[in-house]
């Protein structure tokens, strides 16, 4: 997911030295990074969304007023990934293809990405965006009810990265050393560099943009190797998890730029939660390479 960034360091092998955090500075320092309100054609459609009878009528106006998000509504579910069997021309068409949950993930997704205008990022945006459909793909493929939510996840779970760029000028050298940082040292990497990781800002984010719990506590938790080790989170928490990292995976696999440091410590624990054996994970890769 971090393929668009050259030019990264040698490889660090040691730990890096960690300096105490003062709880007081980080949370002056987080109250001074700009996290984007909810934009109002996400509040909108998600009250109408969540309300007792939904207006699919109503919602598809409220798409149909932004021009941005409303073509790339269409070229998102026309896209391969979605598989339906014909050409959606109008964003009625796509509400009533996608129903009402999965067009409200895949609005703030969009809108997200319209919320956080940082140059240079459009490759970032657009792998984020290859591996939320890989995520779809191989939910669904899976038989899994929470699609939105996985959905959601993927979309948002490093997304509090173009915020810290906006912060801190350096944060761009910050993500050229995380592909050769071992993973469980990622966030440590952040807090010594800028005291704060996008772990933290992420959780900020997804609380003020009212994302669901399971969706924000998976945020918290990605960067945590015990996930799969005990009882600290649901079942369902550690599914949205295992699909984001095989969903990475495949997105590194199908890019054929390898760095694969979450893969490398999730992997293994990944495939067994969701009883995937290497056949069919290679099927799924295959399958994306096609598209």
């Amino acid at each position: 997911m971090f393929n668009q960034i050259s030019a990264a360091p040698p490889v660090v092998s040691h730990p890096l030295p960690s300096k105490p955090i003062d709880q007081s500075e980080t949370r002056k320092l987080l109250s001074s990074i700009q996290i984007p309100p909810q934009p109002e054609i996400v509040i909108a459609l998600m009250r109408e969304r969540n309300s007792d009878e939904p207006d699919i009528l109503k919602i598809s106006r409220l798409i149909s007023n932004d021009a941005s998000i409303a073509a790339a509504v269409l070229k998102t579910v026309n896209s391969p990934f979605y598989g339906l069997n014909r050409k959606i021309t109008s964003v009625q068409q796509a509400v009533s293809a996608l129903g009402l949950k999965n067009i409200g993930s895949l609005v703030m997704g969009l809108a997200l990405r319209n919320s956080v205008a940082v140059k240079g990022m459009d490759h970032y945006w657009e792998s984020t965006n290859r591996t939320a459909e890989y995520a779809v793909m191989l939910a669904r493929q899976l038989g899994l009810r929470n699609v939105d939510e996985i959905q959601l996840y993927v979309l948002f779970h490093d997304s509090a990265m173009p915020l810290l760029l906006q912060r801190f000028p350096d944060y761009l050298d910050t993500m050229k050393r995380i592909p050769s940082t071992p993973w469980i040292q990622i966030t440590d990497m952040e807090d010594s560099r800028h005291n704060t990781n996008h772990v933290a800002v992420g959780s900020l984010l997804a609380r003020n943009w009212g994302l669901p719990d399971n969706v924000r506590e998976a945020i918290q938790w990605h960067h945590d190797t015990s996930v799969f080790d005990g009882i600290a989170v649901s079942n369902e928490i550690r599914t949205l998890i295992a699909v984001g990292h095989i969903a990475d995976h495949i997105q590194e696999m199908t890019s054929r730029q390898l760095n694969e440091c979450s893969w490398e410590v999730f992997g293994e624990a990944c495939l067994k939660h969701l009883m995937l054996g290497e056949t069919e994970l290679q099927e799924f890769i295959d399958a994306a390479q096609e598209h």
